[in-house]
């Protein structure tokens, strides 16, 4: 690789022995991927140290050690455990503690404890034609596609580019990459954020690393519903970046999108499609019981908090439901101020920042550190409006996972029985 004086500077440990890691772990990175040399960052979205796995706080506590600093303004991912309010969630404690230490390491590193899939609605906003790198892929995929940011899904590296301000040059880096792969013709009529996060899941494998490029929605779809259409890409998809022509910086029509060539590959998908996704997720009928309801996949932006808001109002959930509310703690924190965290909290639904259901100790499927204990969760059967948590929820929790819209959700949460899409309590 071509290398700058700075970055030879850092490989050769004359910045710090953090650094001088940081740089030989990304060096390698681009040797094993062809880079010919690195770009500048300017945000990282990195790990947050997990703290089921106490080596990875470990290693960020190791980092601070070393004196270690980010150089680039850099936000932490969602983690296991809601920094404020851990106990309402169940957390066990031993969980708490450990999570608290990689909340310290992040701030000795100068991170933002931001602890969100969704950073863009705390207002971290990288611009058009920034390099930048993420752990999260649902971040990754917004970035490229909505704001026209530059960013592979990368894993612990982010990290390491947090501290350098460097990444090896390829991948979406590249302009040659970001061209589509799939023209994507959208014949059903979609209503909501979950409907496009089931558009998402739906093409995820049939696209798999590729970059669709969307035409024929009847309207241009909002924030929050690219949001979830990234979201579902990358659940089922290795999906990094998506287009949708005059959305999508810099393109303004399908064929520039495409480079000027033919689509190599045309999808069509109908309101079937849809609905098969929703029927994945059907394996009870309407008018069960329930006993957890969750809404915010991912972390919800505040206008999806209003949506929230304005749609309990005046209700109560089910003595026998536990309804959560995920979102970031800047969301949380604007939306009290606005009077919108008193009207969920009186409806009785909790609001939950830092963490969600997947992500917590609700996860059965994850081996945490031998020194935690996590509590098996009590929960049979779970109701979401997103078409990832669903499968995640399903994958990690082993619970009974529906899969309904934002309002037949808080229907649901109310009284206590599943409510289909569109449809009322049985």
């Amino acid at each position: 690789m071509k290398l700058t004086y700075e970055d030879l500077q850092m490989l050769d440990g004359k910045q710090g022995e953090a650094r001088r890691r940081a740089m030989e772990g990304l060096v390698q990175l681009g040797e094993a991927f062809g880079a010919e040399d690195m770009v500048s960052i300017g945000y990282a979205h990195v790990h947050p140290g997990m703290a089921m796995y106490a080596q990875d706080v470990e290693l960020l506590e190791e980092l601070v050690d070393l004196g270690a600093q980010v150089v680039v303004p850099t936000t932490a991912n969602v983690t296991n455990v809601d920094t404020e309010n851990w106990r309402q969630t169940g957390a066990p404690e031993s969980l708490a503690r450990v999570h608290m230490r990689g909340v310290r390491a992040h701030k000795a590193l100068g991170c933002v404890s931001a602890m969100t899939c969704t950073p863009y609605w705390a207002g971290h906003w990288p611009t058009w034609n920034m390099h930048m790198t993420s752990i999260e892929s649902g971040v990754t995929v917004f970035c490229n596609s909505v704001l026209g940011a530059r960013s592979n899904r990368d894993g612990f590296f982010s990290v390491y580019a947090a501290l350098t301000g460097r990444y090896p040059r390829f991948g979406y880096h590249l302009d040659e990459n970001r061209v589509g792969t799939h023209l994507v013709t959208v014949e059903a009529s979609l209503h909501n954020t979950t409907d496009f996060s089931c558009l998402g899941y739906h093409l995820g494998p049939l696209v798999g690393t590729g970059v669709p490029v969307f035409t024929g929605f009847a309207r241009p779809p909002t924030l929050d519903e690219l949001d979830a259409l990234g979201a579902g890409l990358a659940t089922t998809g290795g999906v990094s970046m998506f287009i949708v022509p005059g959305i999508t910086p810099p393109y303004n029509s399908t064929d520039q999108a495409m480079a000027g060539a033919p689509a190599p590959v045309e999808l069509r998908v109908g309101g079937s499609d849809i609905d098969r996704v929703y029927g994945s997720f059907a394996s009870a009928p309407p008018g069960s019981r329930v006993d957890f309801v969750h809404i915010g996949c991912p972390h919800a932006s505040f206008q999806e908090m209003k949506e929230y808001a304005a749609l309990l109002s005046g209700r109560t959930v089910h003595p026998d439901v536990e309804m959560w509310i995920t979102t970031s703690g800047a969301v949380k924190a604007l939306s009290a101020r606005e009077g919108l965290i008193s009207t969920l909290t009186d409806a009785g639904a909790r609001v939950i920042t830092d963490t969600c259901p997947m992500s917590c100790h609700f996860a059965l499927t994850t081996s945490p550190d031998p020194g935690i204990v996590l509590p098996e969760p009590r929960i049979r059967r779970m109701v979401v409006d997103s078409a990832k948590q669903a499968k995640y929820t399903r994958d990690m929790i082993r619970c009974q996972t529906l899969l309904t819209t934002t309002a037949a959700a808080v229907a649901t949460a109310t009284s206590g029985r599943l409510v289909a899409r569109g449809g009322s309590p049985g």
